[in-house]
């Protein structure tokens, strides 16, 4: 594995940059629901929803949340289902299934350790989650690395290294971890993080607002940090729409590999379905994969799939279902005049 050149840095230097960076946040900090009230619980599910998400997207999404879902029993105590739909719409469900089955651990034990290895070991937390649970739950020095971070220390310290890669990424955090203070570490973590996203951002930054611009080294800040993309996978998918006094078919979650533990509208299958009318397309991507799915009204020529249960349409709105398949069924059922 490649080896990086960490920059030097020297104790008077850490401790000014998060004095500057704490007394920033202290003054500009966005009043976030999971800051007015801090616990493991509210803490563990903030960090969980915005990983990959934009805050403003999460806000409702959490807020629901906490209605429905106020503890770790309480959502221990939940159905998958239930849990999934109202998740539907973040995104990457993997997500809130690992938090489903942490809230049962945590329910079955009592309570959420403190020790960051501890948390690691439990389902749905990794390395950045622990981090930032150990330090804003906790009190605990631990330095989290998430892109806003990474974004940070590599303007700062101008490193031109490629953060897509575990070499860059290893460095990075124990870049982040010598400059982590050896108090107020979740108000640290929660600065850096605010930093870049609300000064130093993606493509345009902020700098003439930056508390720590004055030391920072990057000459063309705009240009880093340097991310070697990976391509899309590009993948065609026949659906089928197919529909029977009143109700449509979908999909059982049991067997789905991308959408496990969600009803989705069933794949064409020349061998059991017929072909009668095409609908029209629709294309969305999951992570790396772009699909460019068309759908098609048809008929099925046997008497029931395998895991195919018909629903009403009231029915299926409470349905955990994907968001693209969603769409596509009220789309279709809208157009046909059957959304009534």
């Amino acid at each position: 594995m490649k080896e990086f050149a960490l920059p030097e840095i020297v104790p008077a230097a850490r401790e000014a940059f998060a004095r500057k960076l704490l007394a920033w946040y202290r003054q500009v900090r966005r009043d976030l629901p999971w800051r007015r009230e801090v616990t493991p619980y509210r803490v563990v599910v903030s960090e969980t929803m915005c990983q990959q998400t934009q805050i403003a997207t999460v806000i409702p999404y959490f807020e629901r949340w906490m209605k429905r879902f106020p503890d770790w029993r309480t959502l221990a105590a939940a159905s998958e289902a239930e849990v999934l739909k109202l998740w539907e719409g973040l995104g990457y469900y993997r997500r809130a299934r690992g938090l489903h089955q942490l809230s049962r651990e945590v329910a079955g034990r009592g309570e959420l350790p403190e020790d960051v290895e501890a948390l690691r070991e439990l389902p749905g937390i990794g390395p950045y989650t622990g981090a930032a649970v150990a330090s804003i739950a906790f009190g605990k020095r631990h330095a989290v690395l998430d892109g806003n971070v990474m974004r940070v220390l590599c303007r700062f310290f101008d490193l031109s290294w490629d953060c897509a890669t575990p070499a860059s990424r290893k460095a990075l955090q124990k870049l982040a971890d010598e400059l982590i203070p050896e108090k107020d570490c979740g108000d640290y973590n929660q600065a850096i993080m605010e930093l870049g996203a609300l000064v130093c951002r993606p493509g345009k930054p902020d700098c003439l607002k930056c508390p720590i611009r004055k030391n920072c080294r990057a000459e063309a800040p705009e240009k880093l940090p340097v991310i070697t993309r990976q391509s899309f996978i590009t993948q065609q998918e026949e659906l089928a729409l197919i529909c029977k006094g009143g109700k449509i078919l979908l999909v059982s979650p049991v067997k789905a590999i991308r959408w496990r533990g969600m009803y989705r509208l069933p794949t064409f299958d020349l061998a059991t379905m017929r072909k009668e009318k095409e609908l029209g397309g629709f294309s969305y991507t999951v992570t790396r994969h772009h699909i460019q799915a068309v759908v098609f009204f048809a008929e099925i020529l046997i008497k029931k799939l395998p895991d195919g249960r018909w629903f009403t349409l009231s029915a299926f709105e409470s349905l955990p279902l994907p968001v693209p398949h969603r769409k596509m069924i009220q789309a279709f059922f809208k157009g046909v005049g059957l959304a009534k």
